[in-house]
């Protein structure tokens, strides 16, 4: 992260939920601002080990001493009448997980913004960073926007684009937009009055929207073209993660690569298992090598390891 730029000291309350809220709350922080209040979602028992999971954002404003609030619901007058004590500058948000009403947005004195994870008016909406990458897009970046009650359609005040390399999975994106992010919010809270009066409209012409990944877009269609799996793939690593079946066991992909492949085979068919070539599943067009698995039961594999340690029953992949 860029050096940290120092402002007149503000009250700021912040509302965000997971990892890529953090490097922006911190950077808050360092910068000298008083952050009167952390909102975060509320706790939630772990389905598996019965144990109790807090958020990335509310382990972080524990550790830096932080007060935390977690409703249920934010857009209660309970919740609401507990927000108007703090008397903030601005309720900035990044990822929290729920919808501000007009009430809560109408309480800062100077506003409420939002660290949005792409270059908008694209990609409004709850899955920006999975979404560009599996559409093959070359770009995204950050947009600090002034929240207003529809979905991320406020007006831009900042906006910073970053490259998608090639290669770059869901993950690795997620990392340098969540730095990104810390440094724009920063650098509009060191000159919000500025900032706030350049703000322009979006062009809703322009929109598209990034919604929810749902459960059934998980898995892979080999009746696709391998350009196609490959972006699907690293769009969705390494959470939630693409998957097949393979012997009637989910096997996830982590990482692929696409491989010319002009000899008769179908969509699908395993046409390479060893540890020489690794893991190659026929697409529509050429062939994928599915280069770290996971297949349900076991630890994530590379696939030369893979290959060598599973002996795989079916020769199609579903």
């Amino acid at each position: 992260m860029s050096e940290i730029k120092m402002s007149k000291k503000m009250k700021i309350i912040y509302a965000g939920t997971p990892g890529f809220a953090v490097p922006p709350l911190e950077a808050i922080v360092q910068a000298g601002h008083e952050v009167v209040l952390v909102i975060t979602q509320p706790d939630r028992v772990n389905a598996r080990g019965g144990k109790i999971s807090i958020s990335p954002v509310k382990k972080t404003a524990l550790t830096l001493g932080l007060p935390v609030f977690q409703p249920e619901k934010i857009n209660t007058e309970k919740s609401i009448s507990q927000l108007r004590e703090y008397e903030a500058n601005y309720l900035v948000t990044a990822a929290y997980g729920q919808i501000l009403k007009e009430e809560v947005l109408a309480l800062p004195k100077n506003g409420c913004v939002n660290i949005h994870a792409s270059l908008l008016p694209q990609l409004r909406g709850a899955a920006p960073i999975h979404r560009a990458v599996m559409s093959g897009m070359n770009q995204s970046g950050i947009t600090i926007m002034e929240m207003d009650k529809g979905m991320d359609t406020g007006d831009i005040i900042l906006q910073r684009a970053t490259e998608i390399l090639p290669t770059m999975t869901a993950g690795e994106l997620h990392d340098v937009l969540s730095v990104l992010g810390a440094e724009m919010i920063v650098d509009f809270l060191a000159d919000a009055e500025n900032s706030w009066a350049a703000k322009q409209k979006q062009n809703d012409a322009e929109a598209s929207i990034a919604a929810k990944i749902q459960k059934k877009e998980l898995f892979v269609d080999f009746n696709n073209d391998a350009k196609i799996l490959y972006n699907k793939i690293r769009g969705l690593s390494p959470v939630p993660a693409a998957r097949c079946m393979l012997d009637g066991k989910v096997l996830k992909i982590y990482e692929s690569q696409t491989v010319d492949w002009s000899k008769g085979a179908r969509p699908g068919e395993i046409v390479a298992f060893d540890a020489k070539k690794g893991f190659i599943a026929k697409a529509a067009n050429n062939a994928l090598r599915l280069k770290q698995v996971q297949i349900e039961g076991k630890k994530r594999l590379e696939d030369t390891q893979f290959v060598i340690g599973y002996n795989k029953k079916d020769s199609i992949l579903m």
